[in-house]
């Protein structure tokens, strides 16, 4: 695949290492600053022109004629969108904008595609997205997104609730009706494909599959849910802090915010934006330094359930969120920007969930890129990899449904399907089914997949010519 990558901040450098690092990706970064990898944390194997991305002249140098992709990252949304078009119009095939205005996401969200935009990124509401996410699984280990956010794939240990699982078998915990499914079981660094007679370890990690409603459901149900009452404090008053206090507010019925900012304009901006969205009764804005020990101790820091730290220094993120738990907060957030994570994790500070908004944006488009590598026409919108073990990885690949197929309108009890694989999840209009051995796939469905098997690029590749029929399947795949 041929890359363009216009602007080279943290986001754009980032998206350009994670792409460049796959095999069969060639990736060219536009920039106007000839000395923009001076002082890059690492060299990156990429091709680098000079020059303004929205240039038709520098797009051509750039090889805008036959790219596969563009991914526009500069700091502006107006450039961001016209690279796209301009690169789509001299005949790049996708494209991806980061547009960050939130007026922006509102009202242009239904035309994006209309305008030649394919998939639009937001690294302060997917970094908002990811922590709301965080608070509300405390128990959660990852969380991965489907169907645009509408199921979510979810791991936990086991060792968080050992009284429920261990010695048990998953046809005495799981059933359909719980409108979750049980998709992997991790287990001494590899991935199982859990059978009715499978029995639960205390050093296990689980995934289930689901809607984000369902899977409260669960975890309510074996008590590691949050509090209904929560509170959380957080420093900093940035657009994270304002995507993420919107999130809260639509998924938590009854979580009390306290917003801490020492900028006093940027406290009346974000306090005055949030009011118009009649949040100001669920937050408290204080217009104080987050550094400031006796105002934390002020606002009970030792109260909270929750603690997440947004300021633009990671020095102080990492500072005050090893005082919060300290202080005995037990679910504590950190933002990284320009700190390694593993070299945090080296050095066993313990931050709590430590998150990095290049990151998760690099990932999101990764994901999407994986989606087009070597399958032009296929059916596959998003592929996660979701676990990398001793005997291999495991990947949780969406597709889309677009053609008549020979595993259509057939039960799946009656589908050969390949080893390794599992039908997880169907999505059909506004439905979301977990199948059965009754359930059969359609036209127009979205439908996740969890498999082991390398060669899975598109829905046909399921199936396999050998008579193995799933409903008989009861045996736990010990060997992998």
């Amino acid at each position: 695949m041929k890359i363009i990558i216009v602007g080279c901040g943290k986001i754009g450098y980032t998206v350009a290492k994670v792409l460049s690092d796959k095999k069969g990706i060639h990736v060219t970064v536009v920039d106007n600053d000839p000395n923009v990898f001076d002082n890059a944390a690492e060299p990156i194997d990429v091709i680098f022109i000079e020059g303004n991305g929205a240039s038709e002249k520098t797009l051509i140098e750039a090889g805008a004629k036959d790219a596969d992709l563009i991914v526009s990252t500069t700091n502006a949304d107006e450039l961001n969108v016209l690279c796209c078009i301009m690169a789509k119009h001299l005949g790049t095939n996708h494209s991806i904008a980061r547009v960050r205005n939130p007026e922006y996401m509102l009202e242009f969200n239904n035309l994006w595609k209309e305008i030649g935009i394919d998939m639009v990124i937001n690294p302060e509401r997917q970094t908002a997205r990811e922590i709301s996410r965080i608070l509300r699984y405390p128990a959660a280990n990852d969380i991965d997104t489907f169907i645009n956010g509408r199921v979510e794939l979810v791991s936990f240990s086991v060792s968080e609730k050992p009284e429920y699982f261990v010695g048990k078998s998953v046809s005495q915990l799981f059933d359909r009706n719980m409108g979750i499914l049980l998709a992997v079981v991790e287990r001494e660094n590899k991935a199982l494909i859990p059978y009715g007679d499978f029995v639960f370890k205390e050093s296990d990690i689980v995934r289930i599959l689901g809607r984000p409603s369902q899977i409260m459901k669960f975890f309510t149900k074996i008590k590691k849910a949050p509090k209904k009452a929560q509170e959380v404090m957080i420093i900093g008053g940035g657009r994270i802090t304002h995507y993420l206090a919107e999130l809260l507010n639509r998924h938590t019925v009854k979580t009390k915010i306290k917003i801490i900012e020492k900028d006093r304009r940027k406290c009346e901006a974000l306090c005055q934006a949030l009011s118009s969205i009649e949040l100001e009764r669920r937050c408290m804005f204080i217009n104080g330094d987050g550094t400031n020990e006796e105002l934390l101790v002020a606002e009970e820091i030792d109260s909270m359930d929750a603690f997440v730290c947004l300021t633009d220094s990671d020095e102080e993120n990492a500072i005050i969120s090893l005082y919060a738990l300290k202080m005995g907060v037990k679910k504590v957030v950190t933002k990284v920007n320009h700190i390694h994570q593993n070299m945090i994790k080296n050095l066993g500070l313990g931050l709590g969930s430590i998150i990095t908004p290049q990151s998760i944006t690099a990932n999101s488009v990764a994901r999407y890129v994986d989606g087009l590598t070597g399958i032009t026409g296929s059916n596959i919108r998003m592929m996660h990899r979701i676990f990398f073990g001793d005997d291999g990885n495991v990947e949780a690949i969406e597709f889309h449904v677009n053609k008549k197929a020979k595993y259509l309108d057939t039960p799946i009890k009656d589908l050969k399907l390949k080893k390794g694989v599992l039908i997880g999840c169907i999505s059909r209009g506004s439905e979301i089914i977990i199948p059965s051995g009754e359930t059969q796939i359609s036209i127009g469905d979205s439908v996740i997949v969890i498999t082991k098997n390398k060669d899975i690029s598109n829905l046909d590749d399921i199936l396999t010519n050998r008579v193995e029929v799933f409903a008989d399947t009861e045996k736990t795949e010990q060997e992998g």
